[in-house]
């Protein structure tokens, strides 16, 4: 059954388009691209080099860490740890955008900041809160992760 669903799963992403981006993500990624910032994709999905492709942003990460690269899932932070490992970077020196709440405890038990992608009610530890990436920018990214704003 699992794998049945997988396979309808990798068939439905095979028609993704690139104009099914979530609002803001293309615009941010270029921005922190532009800015010299590097990219790591952190997900538990076998299938996001695939997503990365369809929707035509495989070429703005620096490195990409899923399924099969990790052993065990968020909250433990290994996913986000090896990102920063493939990044050439301390785990305190990255930060963590995500939409579920076993992402924001798996960045924080590898030592970075996380900004959530929703709300309060399904993210209460985030360190900082947002509806979708359009309202990231460079300079909000810098006070968040000096700490000089926070929810």
């Amino acid at each position: 059954m699992a794998q049945k669903k997988n396979e309808w799963y990798v068939e439905y992403i095979k028609q993704l388009r690139e104009d099914e981006i979530l609002p803001g993500t293309k615009a941010f990624l270029l921005e922190l691209r532009d800015n010299g910032i590097l990219i790591s994709l952190g997900s538990a999905s076998k299938n996001s080099p695939l997503i990365l492709e369809r929707l035509k942003i495989a070429d703005l990460f620096d490195a990409v860490v899923d399924g099969r690269d990790t052993s065990r899932g968020k909250p433990d932070p290994q996913v986000f740890q090896i990102g920063a490992q493939k990044l050439g970077l301390a785990c305190d020196e990255c930060m963590v955008f995500e939409d579920a709440d076993a992402g924001i405890e798996a960045a924080h038990a590898a030592g970075m900041k996380a900004v959530g992608i929703g709300s309060s009610d399904n993210l209460p530890d985030a360190d900082y809160l947002i509806s979708d990436l359009g309202e990231m920018s460079i300079d909000l990214l810098k006070k968040i992760y000096s700490g000089e704003i926070v929810i």
